[in-house]
């Protein structure tokens, strides 16, 4: 089997399990159903293997254990599903009809942003400068066995690759390596795109489940069309991965499955240090809007926090390259510069505009939409949820931008955009989560004064 069958396999085996564990019978359209079921199938299935091939073919140095281990957990997953497919309760489509233009407008933009991928695998199939600095050069150490593993989180890799970084890219990347007995871009690539395709379903299905068909093909519509997230993919670095994560948390935590949430929030944290602030501010969310559900989301994402504390404190913890911890000597001069909170706000600016390209912005179909719609207050805990999550995120960015040792302009320029297209689907949640549906905007009273006007001016007429 090749890299990119691997890819598929876990993809299948997310499916599956997500199709037996997360109860999502009662969510209309059926269309959202099924995206949502898919989008956490692929992104929990490949975080899935990915723990699974660290465990056993790494640390456990038995790369066939994890291979069976695999294969036995999908057969048994595949015959439960066909056991079961008879008995699953057969849902009515919601009532609010799906718009056939929007459907087919939101394809069309998904295809559209694929080509824009191909064109860039074809012209850079290695990906970016962290993606074969970092990432994918840990997934070939991690793929040779023979006991070069441990070479992924060695020092003498030297910090600027950052050998203390999680491991989920890195593992999920290096177990399809070493299952194909084949070192192919293809693997990387696959794995990009599996990510930026759940991504999309879990927004435009979470949506769509929360407030509506239109609205939820309109935010995948948004999302698909933001050139800083479709530029991100091929690069092979581990964003767009952590932006599905901290999307699908969001997601299964505003449509009340906290488990699926906490396991989401705990594959973040293993795979990037950035989803360890996650998991602070998701915890946070979740204890001011969500308390009642807080044991269970915390129950799901232990797996993804065990495995992060092994790795961090058992094999990389005398290497840490942590941006944070080496930034702490000098922290409390660097903090009273007035000039660097200036320049921080500044660069925010500039990359808040660079996630468009040339006069469009995503921005404007969301502010085109809000004009149309307008905001319905009913819904304003839901959206302030999300808000919170991402205002949490952005807010510990900067904080670490106003403390870092390295070059501040520097810093930021190689860094802050990707960390915006992190945050950006979660903003993206908040406003159409709290948007009315066309249905009630197009009934909305019309206010007394204009409604006089109108008769007085019939009136005349």
């Amino acid at each position: 089997m090749t890299g990119l069958a691997w890819v598929a396999e876990a993809v299948l085996l997310g499916c599956l399990l997500s199709w037996r564990w997360i109860g999502l019978s009662a969510i209309k359209p059926a269309w959202a159903r099924v995206l949502l079921r898919a989008g956490a199938g692929a992104a929990g299935g490949m975080g899935l293997v990915s723990c699974l091939f660290f465990l056993l073919g790494v640390l456990a140095g038995s790369p066939a254990a994890a291979m069976v281990v695999e294969l036995a957990l999908l057969a048994w997953a595949a015959l439960d599903f066909f056991r079961r497919r008879g008995s699953a309760p057969r849902m009515g489509v919601a009532a609010g009809r799906t718009p056939v233009l929007l459907a087919v407008s939101a394809v069309l933009v998904v295809a559209i942003a694929t080509g824009a991928i191909a064109a860039g695998w074809q012209f850079n199939p290695l990906g970016n400068w962290d993606a074969w600095a970092i990432w994918n050069l840990r997934a070939r150490f991690l793929a040779s066995g023979a006991g070069l593993a441990s070479r992924a989180w060695s020092p003498a890799l030297g910090q600027m690759t950052h050998p203390d970084y999680p491991m989920l890219v890195s593992a999920l990347v290096g177990r399809c390596w070493a299952f194909s007995h084949s070192v192919s871009p293809i693997a990387p690539q696959a794995v990009g795109y599996a990510f930026f395709l759940a991504l999309l379903a879990l927004v435009g299905g979470g949506v769509a489940a929360l407030r509506g068909p239109v609205l939820g093909l309109l935010a995948a519509l948004v999302l698909a069309a933001s050139p800083a997230l479709v530029h991100e993919v091929p690069a092979q670095y581990a964003d767009v991965p952590l932006a599905c994560y901290f999307a699908g948390a969001a997601v299964f935590a505003m449509l009340d499955e906290p488990i699926a949430s906490g396991i989401l929030a705990g594959f973040a944290a293993w795979t990037k240090d950035e989803g360890a602030l996650f998991l602070v501010v998701f915890g946070a969310a979740i204890l001011i809007f969500r308390r009642q559900a807080f044991s269970r989301a915390a129950a799901g994402a232990m797996p993804g926090i065990a495995l992060l504390l092994v790795f961090k404190l058992g094999l990389a913890h005398a290497n840490s390259s942590s941006l944070l911890a080496s930034s702490l000597p000098g922290a409390a001069q660097r903090v009273t510069e007035g000039s660097r909170y200036g320049a921080i706000l500044a660069s925010f600016g500039r990359e808040l505009a660079g996630l468009g390209v040339g006069w469009y912005h995503p921005v404007l179909p969301l502010a085109a939409a809000a004009l149309a719609l307008r905001f319905d207050r009913s819904r304003a805990r839901e959206a302030a949820f999300a808000g919170v999550v991402a205002l949490g995120l952005l807010a510990g960015y900067f904080g670490v931008y106003s403390v870092t040792s390295n070059d501040l302009a520097w810093q930021l320029q190689t860094s802050l955009g990707r960390l915006l297209v992190q945050v950006w689907p979660l903003l993206l949640l908040a406003a159409f989560a709290c948007l009315r549906v066309p249905q009630l905007a197009a009934a909305t009273p019309v206010p007394r004064k204009r409604k006089a006007a109108v008769k007085e001016r019939r009136t005349r007429a």
